[in-house]
């Protein structure tokens, strides 16, 4: 069983059905004259779920019922409810921790983002809630949970289900990977207007401190496919060392080879330090002064010489929507861009938890309430560090993250050797 810090839970646990059923009792019980007497059901169903969680045949599910009286919340699936879902459990939990269900157009943002990350199909609805009080609280119930529902935390089970298992691997023989198409065009559309909306007039290059100048950007940065990559290079734990913005126009790369470990001696570390996803927000050819990298070069573990580098040095050519991480120490630039327009990316740096950042963290109440934990993490409230109780050193936070990198460390050495390839899913 993992252990999870106080108010949170996996998706579909008995902790997380114990607290739907103790919101839908309260909320039924203070909502009757609006609900009016009128019934209603809800169930989900969803496969693959991972192994610990103990399922039968790895299929969670779970089912509620109003009478117009009294509540019924069950594990059961009942084909026959109101509204119905089905489809894959990581697909699912990937929607479960949206948060924001009421803001304008965020349920259908919701949906095309999980079809992006894992297939049209990998959720399937059926019906409706026609009563508008229901669908209000449906909607309270989601983001109840999602503001408390932590990510899987089988790094190898997680992996292989997003098609991802293949990338880890890759980042270990190369440096870097890209995950094509991980936000949707649309989305990618949006972040780019609000990168240009946050840059001020006498900033024309490059702004930090991006995760506060939006909800694109707080969407954004818990990318979910990224964040396996990250879990995996970095552990959990990881937190925000920069979030940064660049705004490129037409002309000769301005940022010469090197690598992302200032103040690193060499040699670097045998493991990785930092990582960092560049999102593209168009699409990514030579024309456009893509990021260069050279592939293997965190072997090296030092910093390019005057001059090096520039010869094995691959640009990273990539459609709109996707990203590119690379870490260790991989050497990089940025290339000429020859096509007319501005290239703007964002760039998403983490550092292992045990370093300090480039930027300092802002804890925002309001921000963590409208995000699933995961943003909590990256800005450090899940571990030890910076963290005091009334008596002392947080231990409670030190033994949720001890066991959490450690099952992550094994979960990923089974990656490595060869888990997941077989059942691994191709992404769309």
């Amino acid at each position: 069983m993992i252990v999870t810090l106080p108010d949170r839970f996996e998706f579909l646990s008995d902790a997380w059905l114990d607290e739907a059923r103790k919101f839908l009792e309260r909320e039924c019980n203070s909502n009757q004259e609006r609900l009016g007497g009128r019934a209603f059901s809800v169930s989900e169903r969803f496969t693959d779920a991972p192994p610990h969680l103990k399922f039968e045949g790895d299929i969670g599910s779970w089912g509620m019922r109003y009478d117009g009286k009294s509540l019924t919340v069950t594990r059961e699936f009942n084909p026959s409810s109101d509204l119905t879902v089905e489809g894959e459990y990581q697909a699912a939990l990937a929607g479960a921790q949206f948060v924001g269900l009421l803001a304008p157009g965020v349920i259908d943002a919701m949906r095309r983002e999980v079809a992006t990350m894992f297939g049209k199909d990998a959720l399937r609805v059926k019906g409706a809630l026609k009563d508008r009080a229901a669908n209000l609280m449906l909607a309270l119930l989601h983001d109840h949970l999602g503001r408390r529902t932590v990510e899987n935390p089988d790094l190898a089970h997680r992996a292989a289900r997003q098609g991802l298992a293949g990338k880890i691997r890759e980042i270990e023989e190369k440096g870097y990977t890209v995950i094509e198409r991980a936000i949707s065009p649309e989305f990618a559309d949006e972040v780019r207007r609000a990168t240009l909306r946050a840059l001020l007039p006498h900033q024309t290059f490059s702004m930090n401190w991006m995760l506060y100048h939006g909800r694109e950007f707080e969407q954004l940065i818990q990318n979910p496919l990224l964040m396996t990559l990250i879990d995996a290079s970095l552990g959990r734990g990881a937190v925000i060392a920069s979030f940064s913005c660049i705004k490129k126009g037409p002309g000769p790369g301005v940022i010469p080879m090197h690598t992302d470990y200032a103040h690193v001696p060499e040699p670097y570390p045998e493991f990785s330090l930092t990582g960092v996803g560049v999102w593209a927000l168009e699409d990514w050819r030579i024309e456009s002064g893509p990021t260069y990298l050279v592939p293997g070069s965190h072997r090296m573990r030092r910093p390019p010489r005057p001059g090096e580098g520039n010869d094995g040095a691959v640009p990273i050519e990539m459609p709109k929507g996707s990203v590119v991480y690379f870490t260790q120490g991989v050497w990089h630039r940025q290339g000429d861009r020859t096509e007319p327009g501005d290239r703007v990316t964002l760039h998403a740096h983490f550092n292992r938890g045990i370093l300090r950042s480039l930027e300092p963290k802002k804890t925002d109440v309001q921000m963590l309430h409208r995000n699933s934990p995961r943003l909590g993490e990256m800005l450090g409230e899940d571990d030890w560090f910076d963290n005091m109780s009334a008596a002392g050193r947080d231990h409670v936070r030190f033994a949720y993250m001890q066991q959490l990198l450690a099952y992550t460390e094994k979960q990923k050495r089974a990656i490595l050797a060869g888990a997941g390839a077989p059942n691994e899913l191709r992404r769309p």
